[in-house]
């Protein structure tokens, strides 16, 4: 699921970096989109813990805002879940999990880029916990981190 809201974040920048700047005539725009239970099946050669190969089932929900102040943008999503995964191994047992995730995307007037997201996943006795901070200015990235904090794996 986090490759999935991380795509979605790159597209939707790349878009807005695409658009360019606006006109000297600001106007505020503003939109959303709310996704309620959508589910998708996806085959993975592997999972966190190593080449595990095997289907997983996601029942997403979402929501995200955008606003494009003329002069910036700024852009939030949040996306909670479900999902059971069933491995093509019989002796590793299926399991059920949920998720969480979160980010914000913002680009100011004054040439600085900050993302920020945090993600939370729980696959049976798993925890998965990331963190992804970004922030640059004029050009010049500030910083750049990234925290991967996985415990539990068999």
């Amino acid at each position: 699921m986090r490759t999935r809201s991380a795509a979605l974040a790159f597209a939707l920048v790349g878009t807005i970096l695409a658009v360019g700047p606006a006109a000297a005539a600001t106007q505020v725009t503003t939109g959303h989109d709310f996704v309620l239970k959508q589910v998708t099946t996806e085959y993975f050669p592997d999972d966190i813990c190593g080449p595990r190969a095997g289907w997983t089932t996601f029942v997403l929900t979402s929501h995200t805002h955008w606003t494009d102040q003329g002069d910036g943008y700024h852009f939030t999503h949040g996306e909670t879940g479900t999902y059971t995964t069933v491995f093509d191994d019989p002796s590793i047992p299926s399991y059920q999990s949920q998720s969480t995730d979160a980010f914000v995307f913002n680009m100011t007037r004054g040439q600085t880029v900050t993302y920020n997201d945090e993600f939370h996943d729980f696959p049976g006795t798993i925890t998965i916990h990331t963190q992804t901070v970004f922030t640059e200015v004029n050009g010049q990235v500030v910083v750049d981190r990234e925290v991967l904090r996985v415990d539990g794996c068999p």
